[in-house]
């Protein structure tokens, strides 16, 4: 491709570590040796965060690193990430790309389902990796707290001792009739739980999470969102949209103003219209050509 296509720009999703990155680092020298003899533009694209505790972790790291990134420009989810490279040298310069997610909507068919949405009604949803480190306890602590209000969990487990921890506690907290666990959606069971969803929760500390696309998903339908002040969270949530936590010990407040401020029609439209101005893949998008102009 680089003999015969003879690229102006080449933009590469790359990886933090682990074999990947050997193996990104590997093909990087093709393109690299072609750039040395023409003015080939090189982006590199970080869809997840790490890069510091790779670095970090040896100087041989540090030094493939700072190789492997020499005079290419850097693209990240948000600005909230530049501290992971904050060790790295060379590059170019840093750019910031917010990711995207479909529009199941036509403008018609959002008015018509969010003016006929149940705002009495309240379910609450966590629909993500039902890893412990992303919240789904908290999430299920809350409802042990909140027996007025129905709790929607949907996600495969990575751990079958957390899973046991789960339904045991669901158990002993008597909250079979407040809480369903709809397990691994498919794309219309995803879109049915959004729909009949008031506020989605979503309490990570993960620590790769860079950029939820969950929380893309659930502006989409209008949802307002609880989320920590983990990675890009702050960047994708504002005040209106919904409350970002510094502390999960802050959740049930959260929760609470959650539903008093952000459970009505006025709040569902400004959700979707921040999706639709900075996350729908269309934004995306013209953003990425914007990039390379």
């Amino acid at each position: 491709m680089l003999l015969f296509f003879r690229p102006d720009k080449l933009y590469f999703t790359v990886s933090v570590s682990s074999i990947a990155f050997y193996r990104d680092l590997l093909i990087s020298t093709l393109y690299k040796t072609y750039s040395y003899l023409t003015s080939l533009d090189i982006y590199y694209h970080y869809h997840t965060k790490g890069i510091e505790r790779f670095v970090s972790s040896s100087s041989r790291n540090l030094k493939l690193t700072n190789f492997f990134v020499k005079d290419v420009n850097i693209v990240l989810l948000s600005p909230l990430l530049n501290g992971d490279f904050n060790k790295v040298t060379g590059y170019k310069k840093i750019l910031y790309l917010a990711n995207g997610v479909e529009n199941n909507y036509t403008k018609e068919e959002f008015n018509e389902y969010i003016f006929n949405k149940n705002f009495e009604n309240i379910n609450i949803l966590y629909l993500s990796n039902m890893i412990k480190s992303k919240g789904y306890f908290e999430v299920l602590k809350l409802a042990s707290l909140n027996k007025n209000f129905h709790f929607h969990f949907a996600g495969g487990w990575q751990d079958k001792s957390n899973e046991k921890e789960f339904f045991e506690y669901i158990e002993k907290n008597s909250l079979k009739n407040i809480v369903t666990f709809h397990g691994f959606v498919n794309d219309e069971e995803k879109k049915k739980l959004f729909e009949n969803t008031s506020v989605f929760i979503f309490p990570t500390r993960y620590e790769n999470e860079a950029f939820p696309l969950s929380i893309l998903e659930a502006f989409s339908y209008g949802l307002p969102v609880i989320s920590t002040d983990e990675a890009s969270i702050p960047f994708i949530i504002d005040d209106k949209s919904g409350i970002v936590i510094e502390s999960l010990s802050n959740l049930l407040n959260a929760f609470n103003d959650a539903i008093d401020r952000f459970v009505n029609i006025t709040s569902a439209q400004y959700c979707r219209k921040r999706y639709l101005d900075n996350f729908s893949l269309e934004q995306f998008e013209e953003n990425l050509v914007r990039i390379f102009k």
